[in-house]
């Protein structure tokens, strides 16, 4: 007697998700957060005209279909913002609020000290957090890398 699993078609399954997680991808150059919440890509039209994606940390180039097939999940794509794009924003704040730009950029900048200076805490809370049986890299070898003695926070 046959099992229920012989009769699935597990390639158009396949190939019915790649389709959806292409069809959902975005078609506006720019740089996205991915559907898996963690990963960005930054995905342009090169000057032979074809589509590239770069993830950053990765020296590979991507199609549509690779980032589809193997970079996706629950979140919807999200697209970030360029430099070019916060230029435009400081300049349309300054001119809406009357404001210099370089007193609204020291006002940016303090803003992204205070959020810069709050990490190392964040990174902390986050470590302690975590299960002391993870399988992962122990916590102290992990805050090392980024610069943090757990005992000074």
């Amino acid at each position: 007697m046959p099992h229920a699993e012989e009769n699935i078609d597990w390639e158009r399954i396949i190939s019915d998700m790649i389709a959806c997680n292409t069809a959902s991808a975005p078609t506006e150059p720019g740089v996205y957060r991915m559907p898996c919440g963690n990963c960005y890509v930054d995905f342009f039209h090169a000057s032979d005209g074809t589509e590239r994606w770069l993830v950053p940390g990765d020296e590979r180039s991507y199609t549509r279909d690779t980032v589809a097939t193997f970079r996706h999940g629950d979140y919807p794509w999200e697209r970030m913002y360029t430099l070019g794009h916060a230029a435009a924003e400081i300049r349309r704040r300054a001119t809406a609020d009357g404001t210099p730009v370089d007193a609204l950029i020291e006002e940016l900048a303090a803003a992204a000290a205070a959020e810069d200076a709050a990490e190392p805490e964040e990174i902390a809370r986050i470590a302690r957090e975590r299960p002391a049986d993870s399988e992962e890299i122990p916590l102290a070898e992990l805050a090392r890398k980024f610069g943090i003695d757990l005992d000074e926070l």
